[in-house]
């Protein structure tokens, strides 16, 4: 792909433990793009609301979500990864605005989809490396049950995110073009892939 086609912004979504906030910071190093944490714009509230393991509403989300499309909306110079859950199609259609304001800006929103027994082995294991973390493993369920695979929606890309599976790296090689090199959380190591 040609490099004048390489997003200006994308969001790397999916469930709690789906390795948005590695994946995100990783590519974020590697081309010079600002990296944000979507977890970063709750409101205390919600972050309280939820360390008490209540799931958000599609109410509670919405001022969040805004702020994090008005990243991108209010300054179009910025180049940024922002990790942020985008269950939805309807907090995607927020954080996108319009597929035409998107499309023109080069906003990309991926997903990443990994099995139900690796989210929660990834989540034990989080929560014995940080047992103050706000979101507590037993709101995976409800993510899941949220989580909404996209059906005809433009600039939002699924992609499978296991440890076995090679398939992250080689959809964000087409989005970023040649000799990108992408993290595998798992692994723990940096792979490179060539374009032929």
């Amino acid at each position: 792909m040609p490099s004048d086609n390489k997003p200006n912004v994308i969001f790397i979504g999916g469930p709690m433990g789906s390795g948005k906030t590695t994946l995100a910071k990783r590519l974020a190093d590697i081309y010079g793009y600002e990296f944000v944490e979507g977890d970063d714009f709750h409101s205390d509230e919600m972050k309280q609301k939820m360390a008490s393991g209540i799931p958000l509403t599609d109410e509670d989300r919405r001022p969040w979500l805004l702020s994090l499309a008005a990243l991108w909306q209010n300054n179009k110079e910025r180049k940024m990864i922002i990790a942020c859950s985008a269950l939805k199609k309807s907090y995607r259609d927020i954080l996108l605005g319009s597929n035409e304001k998107a499309t023109q800006h080069k906003v990309k929103i991926i997903l990443l989809r990994v099995s139900e027994d690796k989210l929660r082995s990834r989540l034990a294991k989080r929560l014995k490396e940080d047992p103050e973390h706000f979101a507590p493993p037993s709101l995976l369920q409800s993510q899941l049950e949220a989580f909404e695979l996209p059906v005809n929606e433009p600039n939002v890309y699924i992609m499978d995110n296991n440890a076995e599976s090679s398939k992250p790296a080689m959809f964000i090689m087409e989005l970023f073009g040649k000799n990108i090199f992408v993290y595998c959380p798992d692994i723990r190591r940096t792979l490179r892939w060539s374009k032929s």
